[in-house]
Parts: C-alpha cells; structure tokens; sequence
C-alpha cells in the first residue's frame, strides 16, 4: 500500500470490500496517500475476511458501531447511505468523507469536488468533521453546465449501472441474470426484474436529489431536467444530454477540451460505458443534430466517487492532525 511513517495519518475505510471500497484503496496505493495507520472494515457483520488491491490481500475488520473509529484522524464511509447515516451520527473527532451519495447530504454538511472548492478550503470546510462527495451523475452535469456556459436549457437522462448501488446490487443483477437464462426467476409482487430490462431508477425525488447537489455544486439552480434510468449492466454510467434546436454549439468542442475532468472524444464510433470503466475523465462525444444538439457522456461512477474522496483526503494530508 501507500508510504507510511510516523508523520502520516490514522486513516479508517468502511466498506472497503465494496465497488467504492476497492477503487479508493486502489487509489490510495496509486497516488501514494501518506498514512501511519490503515485499517479496513466491512461494510456489514458479514462478509469478506480480506479484500485484495493490487496483488496484496488485507485483513477486513469487523465494525460493531461508529464509536471504535474516533481515534482515527481520517474516516471513508463507503457503504450504503443508511449504514453510512448511522455510522457518520456515532463517530467523534475524526473528519468523516462520506461518498454514500444517493440523496442530498444535509444542508449544513459541505458537498466537495475539485474544480467546484478550492483546496485550501478543503481544511476550513473539514473542521465541520462531516463532508460529502457528490454523486458521480451530480458532478458530471455540474461539468458540463459549467463548461458549456450556462446553456439555456439542457435535458438529460442517466442510465445507472447495479453499481451505483454498490456490490449486492450487482450481485443480484448477475444473479437474477442466471435465473432468467435458466428459466426459474421467481420475482415477489413487490420486486423488479432488473436482469435484462431497463426500468425507472428511483423516485423522482432521486433526480430532485441530484438535480439540488448539482446546484449546490454550481452555486445556483441550472435549467435542467433529468431522467434516471436503471439499466442491466454491472458498471458505469451513461449520460445523454440535449440541448435545444436553436443552441449554438460552435464554441462547445473547445470549452469542453478546456474543461477540467472532461475528455472529449472526437473520433466515431462514441465510446461506450464499458470503454470508461477504469478512466478517471468524463468522456464526452458531441452530436450536433436539427433536433437539437446532444452531448453523449460515458463514466466509471465508482471510480469518479473514489478519485473525489482521495482529493479531499490530499488536500488534507499535508496539513497538522484536526483533531
């Protein structure tokens, strides 16, 4: 894993096993995260004895409450939202980074992204112990409305892998796959198949959720609209955007090579989501069409969740102990 030594910190992962688990170790060993002491542990009370990062396997702690991590200076929760709500209520004294963003984190919890908070308000905003990382989805439409000047109007519609739910939820994809191939899926009234079907993601207070972390991260509401889209694929995300008929689109392919995170592909065929897995931009194809114009935007949801989270914990790690 990264270098350690005296001077590092006391860093703690919860749910390290998980699709966000194993991208931010991955992470934190590629980038070299400087830290005295990392200790992993299971997103629940069963599970996995050990997860392995690059080559290496590590021991999984069991967690049986938010209390055991005070003494950590540094906290990753990536579990599910409401594990990640009740842990994050019980833990004193570390700064806690919390990337179970599937609703909008509570008003007086800052939300942090490079480009959208400058680092050396990282510390500043970290002495409130609880930050946010945005949802991916959130901080892609935030890309792409900054980069493209605050358009008129923009709609879009994000097709979500079982990854955005974490691991048992691509577990149950590739389980249910199984099933449906083998002819015995049994759904409950109150289940939906997800196995080779594309159905409705959420609430539409979800999207409301993302469309509120997007302005937060903007600083104002955007003219947006945006569908969510559950589609039977493990990893990535897909996001397709338009714009109105009479936009003009001949300054759209240098503000989006300028734009931070952003790497516009210009060859055909676009990429698909299976080509972003492991890319740590946004990739985005631009569609002029009479209909109006469209941007195509392919991502790898964990690992743009995971990329967020380390830079808040680099923009702290060079700094005395918070607490």
């Amino acid at each position: 894993m990264a270098p350690q030594g005296e001077a590092g910190r006391r860093l703690a992962v919860v749910g390290a096993s998980g699709s966000l688990g194993t991208q931010l170790l991955e992470l934190i060993e590629e980038r070299a995260l400087p830290y005295r002491e990392l200790a992993l542990y299971r997103a629940e009370p069963l599970g996995e004895d050990s997860v392995q990062v690059a080559g290496t396997h590590h021991r999984l702690q069991k967690l049986e409450s938010g209390a055991e991590l005070s003494d950590f200076d540094l906290v990753f929760l990536a579990t599910p939202r409401a594990a990640a709500q009740q842990l994050a209520g019980d833990i004193a004294g570390p700064v806690v980074i919390d990337l179970s963003s599937h609703e909008l984190p509570p008003a007086a919890a800052p939300l942090l992204a490079p480009g959208f908070v400058a680092r050396e308000q990282v510390r500043t905003l970290a002495a409130r112990k609880l930050v946010h990382v945005p949802h991916p989805v959130a901080l892609a439409l935030a890309t792409i409305w900054r980069a493209l000047e605050q358009p008129s109007f923009l709609s879009a519609t994000a097709l979500l892998s079982a990854s955005v739910r974490g691991r048992d939820t691509v577990k149950d994809l590739v389980q249910q796959s199984a099933d449906l191939l083998n002819g015995r899926l049994d759904l409950a009234d109150s289940e939906v198949q997800f196995g080779f079907n594309a159905s409705p993601f959420g609430t539409p207070a979800l999207a409301g959720a993302l469309l509120a972390q997007t302005a937060r991260l903007l600083g104002s509401p955007p003219a947006l609209a945006l569908h969510l889209v559950r589609i039977p694929i493990l990893h990535g995300v897909g996001l397709a955007v338009t714009a109105p008929p009479d936009t003009d689109v001949r300054a759209w392919p240098q503000r989006l090579r300028a734009a931070a995170g952003v790497l516009l592909v210009e060859e055909e065929p676009a990429l698909s989501v299976i080509d972003a897995i492991g890319q740590e931009a946004l990739l985005v194809s631009l569609h002029p069409a009479a209909s109006g114009p469209g941007l195509w935007c392919v991502m790898d949801n964990a690992r743009s969740a995971a990329l967020t989270a380390l830079w808040i914990a680099e923009c702290l790690s060079a700094a005395e102990p918070l607490h």
